[in-house]
């Protein structure tokens, strides 16, 4: 039988698919959101836990790779999984132009254009009543500068002498650039304010040539960048329709851009009750204001019907995300890990108690995960 390809769309392309994302995700040498198990440190405590997305994630990189011809362990290592979507690191995106051969290799040409005030709004807390975060506006004094990648087209060589941009275009040369990235763009767009900002540190420069080559792609080789949209930088600064916060763990917190300007609180939702009485038959109708439910009551009811090890980890997850989003304050955070902790300690004692299908003793309880 001759050797099978990659297909999605045949039983035995897709076998091997699966056999080979199965290779993958059994690696160390992978990013975590492409593993089976991932080490997760916590209170001094190390757990192993269980990413039952890795499979799917593996099929997907090995679909890029064969469309785009690359290796699967490239696309692997150079992009990150946000939202749902595979992104291209800023550094790769630059690499893959430079090797396309369409262009001379990418230049970054900056300079400084003065001291600027700049304003944007931080987030600060959590609105318990509107249910959403809130923020305050903060005005900064920087120094703005402005990044332009170029280069020439394929064929053309940039001349001895010729360092700069305005030199280049002085010279008569057909330059092609990219949109220009500045400081007061990186304030103003809510990159620089952003929790661990490299805007605001010595890799700053960095960050200014990684945006100004993703833009040159964008605009000069959408192809070259497989049209992946944002890089992984631009989509932690970004995101696709606001602001995104990106945990270590490969989850996303979504800011809308809406809650970003000043907006009227929103009016009060009104739940519409009928009644029947029992008796006559007549039937009432009343309105009453609707309140959102409190994420802790939320949670605390999920975690009383949990009912596995997986549903567990989800809600370990669901108490950290809502803990950095702003949504639980520390103090709840610490009793819904408590009765998650005990939760899980009932669910290992009861399957320690059941007896195996085939009338063996019980697997030890350190063996049911």
């Amino acid at each position: 039988m001759p050797d099978q390809a990659v297909d999605m769309f045949t039983e035995r392309g897709f076998a091997l698919a699966n056999r080979i994302a199965k290779a993958y995700a059994n690696s160390d040498a992978v990013p975590a959101q492409f593993r089976m198990q991932n080490l997760k440190k916590a209170g001094g405590n190390e757990t192993w836990v269980e990413n039952p997305a890795a499979m799917g994630n593996c099929i997907v990189a090995i679909e890029v790779a064969r469309a785009v011809g690359m290796s699967i362990a490239s696309v692997m290592q150079n992009a990150d999984m946000i939202e749902g979507k595979l992104r291209w690191s800023g550094k790769f995106v630059i690499a893959a132009i430079n090797a396309s051969g369409r262009f001379t290799p990418l230049r970054f040409n900056m300079r400084p254009l003065g001291r600027i005030k700049a304003s944007y709004k931080e987030k600060t807390g959590w609105d318990n009543q509107a249910r959403r975060p809130t923020f305050t506006e903060r005005t900064v004094e920087v120094d703005d500068v402005e990044c332009i990648a170029w280069a020439l087209p394929r064929g053309f060589q940039i001349p001895p002498g010729i360092y700069s941009l305005d030199q280049a275009r002085k010279a008569g040369l057909p330059v092609i650039e990219s949109a220009p990235v500045t400081m007061k763009l990186a304030v103003e767009e809510g990159w620089y304010g952003k929790p661990g900002s490299k805007w605001q540190t010595g890799l700053a420069p960095l960050m200014f040539q990684y945006r100004a080559g993703t833009f040159f792609g964008n605009i000069h080789a959408p192809d070259v960048v497989m049209g992946m949209g944002r890089t992984a930088e631009e989509e932690r600064d970004i995101g696709g329709t606001g602001t995104f916060e990106v945990f270590p763990d490969g989850s996303v917190h979504q800011v809308p851009v809406s809650e970003l300007r000043p907006q009227e609180q929103p009016a009060p939702v009104t739940e519409i009750v009928q009644r029947t009485d029992a008796a006559t038959g007549e039937i009432t109708t009343t309105a009453a204001v609707a309140t959102a439910a409190d994420p802790a009551d939320t949670i605390a009811d999920q975690i009383s019907r949990a009912d596995s090890a997986e549903a567990v980890t989800a809600l370990d997850n669901d108490i950290s995300r809502a803990f950095e989003s702003g949504a639980l304050t520390a103090d709840a955070a610490d009793v819904l890990t408590g009765m998650l902790e005990r939760r899980h300690a009932e669910l290992i004692a009861a399957k320690a108690q059941q007896p195996a299908a085939t009338g063996r003793r019980p697997r030890p309880a350190a063996n049911i995960e």
